[in-house]
């Protein structure tokens, strides 16, 4: 199978997840402190294409902590579903990535796609990895 062949099946399999009421950011794995939420309202830490959480910056040990917490849980909820799914856990975060970055970051709120310079969302759409457009 090809990446976007694989890409694909991961994003639809999320959204039959996400019409069964199980989607991922139900889960623990998305679930943030006020800490968390704080440093990603103050553009500090924000979501990136690749499904993790990122610190743009300098942020606390706590911060880093809860956030690398945060990481490690997604990265859980990632592997269990590659698994169940027979695709690999890069494609279920990058799959989810494309998800988070469509739908879940806010006006204001800080976020990275792939390598590239961090950005704060505005009022239009955030312009998404080539690899997400294979869902449409």
């Amino acid at each position: 199978m090809t990446r976007k062949t694989i890409l694909f099946s991961a994003l639809a399999l999320a959204g039959v997840a996400l019409a069964a009421g199980v989607a991922l950011r139900s889960t623990p794995a998305f679930a943030q402190d006020a800490a968390v939420s704080a440093a990603m309202a103050a553009g500090t830490v924000g979501e990136q294409s690749d499904g993790y959480l990122g610190i743009k910056g300098s942020v606390s040990g706590d911060i880093r902590g809860a956030v690398d917490a945060i990481n490690i849980k997604r990265r859980a909820a990632y592997t269990d579903l590659a698994a169940k799914r027979g695709v690999t856990v890069a494609d279920v975060a990058a799959a989810t990535g494309c998800q988070t970055l469509a739908g879940r970051v806010k006006q204001g709120q800080a976020y990275r796609v792939g390598d590239g310079p961090w950005q704060v969302k505005g009022a239009d759409p955030i312009a998404l990895p080539a690899y997400c457009a294979t869902a449409g």
